[in-house]
């Protein structure tokens, strides 16, 4: 709270707000939306604690100009990877002739779905059966009206037939990681609108596929044009056509999708977070040196 601040302020403690969205411009088909809409306190008191605080965490460089003006001692901290949660773990690829595009996500991505919804809906189709779209994360009643595809729980009694679309729930945190491995997707789709929210999110999806080892087909969006110039094998679309031609190139072409899969598996290797900690203890080292009489005045060095 404020309050909590203020008291922190006067005792002359180091206080440092970390954020990892560009709170500001949440859309309203955003479930957080009714706590960060313009005109809600929330918003308007997250806002005077980041220009109170001596120093600034985010995630991405993008995020970074976006609070400068709030407050200019920034420090960039990139969103890595828990080794020993991601590292080595054992993808068993389904051997039944069906390739799986696979997607995980929150409840706040209908948008960011349904904005490849028509391509997959075209895949499926003509691949009469060999290829299923796969989500993890979001419930029936949250994809409704995303994807006209059948839908499906269980296996057909009479045929066998699974249907063209298989939804699984989300998962604990620490479970995450070997759950979303198990399910043997042969190609990841990582969809995300062109707005201001999402050009200040990190690549953390990218970097969740890699680890497991899908390709990646994504919007051509700043996360992931960044994350291609830092060595990612990523294939990066914008159009319908792109899209398409993309996932019809992967779901073709094995040796592509094992190419990329084992290129990624090193690329990744950069960001374990087991070898990165240092950076954030030199940042927190640095804050430390702020002067405790400054509190307010947001001045100092600048990372």
């Amino acid at each position: 709270s404020i309050e909590a601040m203020d008291f922190a302020i006067k005792e002359k403690k180091t206080i440092v707000a970390e954020v990892d969205d560009y709170l500001q411009v949440v859309s309203p088909n955003n479930p957080g939306y009714t706590s960060w809409h313009p005109g809600n306190l929330i918003l308007h008191r997250a806002l005077e604690q980041i220009k109170k605080a001596d120093a600034m965490t985010v995630s991405t460089p993008q995020l970074a100009r976006e609070y400068f003006p709030f407050n200019p001692n920034i420090y960039i901290l990139p969103n890595y990877l828990s080794k020993p949660h991601w590292d080595d773990l054992p993808l068993t690829k389904k051997r039944d002739g069906i390739i799986r595009i696979g997607w995980a996500g929150g409840n706040a991505h209908a948008d960011d779905l349904r904005t490849i919804a028509p391509v997959i809906e075209k895949l499926v189709k003509e691949y009469a059966g060999k290829v299923r779209f796969e989500t993890m994360g979001m419930t029936k009643a949250e994809l409704s009206g995303v994807f006209k595809m059948q839908e499906f729980f269980d296996l057909c009694p009479k045929c066998g037939y699974q249907g063209e679309m298989q939804y699984y729930p989300g998962e604990k945190i620490d479970e995450y990681p070997q759950i979303l491995c198990s399910y043997g997707w042969d190609i990841a789709v990582a969809p995300i609108l062109n707005t201001a929210f999402n050009c200040s999110k990190s690549d953390l999806k990218l970097k969740e596929y890699s680890a497991v080892g899908y390709p990646v087909v994504a919007s051509r969006v700043q996360p992931y044009i960044e994350a291609q110039e830092h060595g990612a094998n990523v294939r990066l679309a914008s159009t319908f056509k792109e899209w398409y031609n993309y996932l019809k190139e992967l779901i073709e072409n094995p040796e592509l999708r094992d190419k990329i899969a084992k290129d990624n598996k090193e690329w990744i290797k950069k960001y374990w977070m087991d070898d990165n900690a240092q950076h954030y203890h030199n940042a927190y080292q640095e804050i430390l040196t702020i002067n405790k009489n400054s509190h307010g005045s947001n001045t100092g060095s600048n990372s």
